[in-house]
């Protein structure tokens, strides 16, 4: 171990890039605020389900493991699928215009949502709203990247998911006060649609202003492509797809391996306990979902968004004293926090005890996924990178989106074949995912170092313009 760190410390770090190749910081600091808000609207648009898991399961009269394929599978299943290819386009295109087109497209498909009448008109409804989403992060990441020098990156990239804490912590707070404000309204007579129930009036209420927010999209430069490696790096040019697969499971493949593995089963847990809750707490508890929606997201504005702040000012820290496994340490060591709470929460039978223990797991499994941006940004060349966090995101989503939330479902329903007992499958869900996952991550940090070095050897300052 000390060794490790006394080599870092000899090792070279990549010399500071001129002020001048890179644009001005105060816009660049602007983009990633814009980048922010229309991933903010993205998770808003895709955790709002969460909120009204309960009455649609009600009205369409389906089980806990068909309500999770809604939150899931419908979601994910093209999210993952145009990840990829859509990574691709963003690595040759205009990566500015292809956001625009993806909120238009989401924001669109969750306000069908609110149109359907049963589940597989809901479930079409979420797979246009995931193929919408899958746009935006491939290409924002490399965006971000192009405004400023690695040795700046870590906190722009890093800020840019305190977007996940605020828009999931938005959703629950809106979803949870439309249903406060429509429970005494059992149905709604709007002209031409005819009756609405209040969860169809929420996917209307969130997203319809994303179609406003696109304008602002276009005040939005398309930065010149820096950091470019290899005979790809012509203007214009794409990277080969085989070439790409090589440099993820060839020459960085036990990296990457411990990447798409640990991060995607730490995010499962994250992401089960995040959309399961509401429905826990109307359940076991008997609160009502403006109640649930209220105090899950005023917990999740405040300690998840903390969590990304401290955990993206530890892993600056660590970087700035030598050590290049840094970011995924910094992981490591949130993930570690977040474990004993995560299978103890369920288990509480107090409701009040219940949020005081989410307060701690929200910082720190917000804190711990804060920093893929930047573990996935710092090992990879400029003409990979929209496509190789396209295949972050295919294997995450697929571990994370489409496992985690159904893994609880199908316990609750065939293991305990009881709704009542979801708090339990909750609970056996985080002792099966989260230590494995976080073993997984420990012995990976010395691969993560190999990367580092190798990127070292890589990097140039400089490349064309789009």
């Amino acid at each position: 171990m000390s060794q490790h760190v006394q080599d870092d410390q000899q090792a070279s770090i990549p010399a500071p890039h001129p002020t001048t190749d890179w644009p001005n910081p105060g816009y660049a600091w602007y983009v990633v605020v814009i980048l922010t808000l229309a991933y903010t609207l993205s998770y808003i648009d895709r955790q709002i389900l969460a909120i009204v898991l309960e009455p649609i399961r009600r009205d369409m009269d389906i089980s806990d493991t068909q309500v999770s394929l809604l939150a899931g599978m419908a979601f994910a299943i093209f999210y993952v699928a145009m990840g990829i290819p859509l990574g691709r386009l963003a690595d040759r295109v205009n990566r500015r215009n292809l956001i625009i087109l993806g909120i238009t497209l989401w924001s669109l498909m969750t306000a069908m949502c609110g149109l359907a009448q049963n589940f597989w008109q809901l479930f079409l409804a979420r797979i246009g709203v995931g193929i919408g989403e899958a746009t935006l992060s491939p290409a924002a990441y490399s965006i971000i990247s192009d405004y400023f020098p690695p040795e700046r990156r870590i906190r722009p990239l890093s800020s840019y998911n305190i977007a996940i804490p605020i828009g999931s912590s938005l959703a629950f707070i809106v979803g949870g006060a439309i249903n406060y404000i429509l429970a005494l309204i059992p149905e709604i007579e709007v002209p031409i649609l005819g009756p609405l129930r209040p969860w169809q009036v929420t996917f209307f209420a969130v997203g319809l202003p994303g179609l406003l927010f696109v304008l602002l999209l276009f005040t939005m430069r398309e930065p010149a492509r820096k950091e470019r490696h290899g005979s790809a790096a012509d203007h214009g040019k794409g990277v080969p797809f085989k070439d790409v697969l090589r440099f993820v499971f060839k020459e960085n493949g036990k990296t990457f391996f411990v990447i798409f593995i640990a991060y995607g089963g730490l995010v499962l847990y994250s992401v089960a306990l995040t959309i399961w809750m509401p429905t826990m707490f109307v359940r076991k508890f008997g609160w009502s979902l403006s109640q649930i929606g209220m105090a899950q997201g005023s917990i999740l504005l405040v300690f998840a968004t903390l969590g990304i702040i401290i955990s993206m000012n530890l892993a600056a820290r660590l970087k700035e004293r030598g050590q290049r496994d840094a970011l995924m340490r910094t992981s490591l060591i949130m993930g570690a926090l977040a474990t004993p709470p995560s299978i103890i929460l369920p288990l509480l039978d107090d409701p009040i005890w219940v949020l005081v223990l989410y307060c701690p797991i929200a910082l720190f499994c917000y804190g711990l996924y804060a920093v893929v941006p930047a573990v996935l940004q710092f090992i990879t060349p400029n003409q990979m990178r929209a496509q190789v966090s396209a295949i972050f995101s295919f294997f995450n989503n697929v571990i994370g989106l489409m496992l985690g939330i159904t893994y609880v479902a199908l316990i609750t329903d065939f293991v305990f074949q009881d709704p009542m007992k979801l708090n339990y499958s909750l609970s056996i869900v985080a002792i099966t995912t989260l230590p494995p996952s976080l073993y997984c991550l420990w012995r990976g940090l010395k691969h993560y170092r190999e990367s580092m070095m190798r990127a070292e050897a890589w990097l140039t300052p400089a490349g064309g313009k789009d």
